[in-house]
């Protein structure tokens, strides 16, 4: 297990760039709390947000940020179909699951290739290091809910951040 937080965990990741693009895999596995999963079931959408950062290495002070991706996906609940509702920006529709447990399942698996031509990067002389978060991202919660935030950690569910120096492929 490579990163541990309240109830989101990166399992595993791996990344791969070259000349010409940066990909990106990782498994991770979300547990919602209780209070999350009931907040859920009474109505209240929720957002995941994975974000991507790719970093020059520099020796003496802090690395330099230079790409940053975020990916959102929204889960509701629809009582009347009893059904889960998975959007995301990053795909054309919407997609329908029967139980919590599937559709948690489905986003488990993150896959990202971006072209990034190695030519057009500051230059890397200490490398590059990539970071990987995903999270509960509270700020669109109803602003009573978004109290609870601050003071429960019961919906504080983010992984840890996963770092890991990368460097370009010939």
């Amino acid at each position: 297990m490579i990163a541990n937080a309240d109830g989101f965990t990166i399992e595993e990741a791996h990344a791969t760039f070259n000349q010409t693009a940066l990909s990106v895999d990782a498994k991770f596995d979300l547990q919602l709390s209780e209070a999350v999963s009931e907040a859920l079931h009474n109505g209240v959408n929720l957002q995941l947000i994975t974000t991507l950062d790719l970093f020059t290495r520099r020796p003496y002070i802090w690395d330099l940020r230079i790409a940053r991706w975020a990916f959102t996906q929204q889960i509701r609940y629809h009582s009347l179909t009893n059904r889960y509702i998975l959007t995301s920006p990053q795909q054309k529709e919407s997609r329908s699951y029967s139980s919590l447990g599937d559709l948690l399942s489905d986003i488990e698996i993150f896959s990202f290739q971006s072209d990034i031509l190695g030519d057009t990067l500051p230059e890397g002389k200490y490398g590059y290091k990539l970071q990987l978060r995903i999270a509960l991202d509270n700020t669109i919660l109803p602003s009573p809910l978004r109290v609870m935030t601050y003071i429960s950690p019961a919906w504080r569910l983010r992984s840890d951040i996963q770092e890991w120096p990368i460097e370009i492929e010939p």
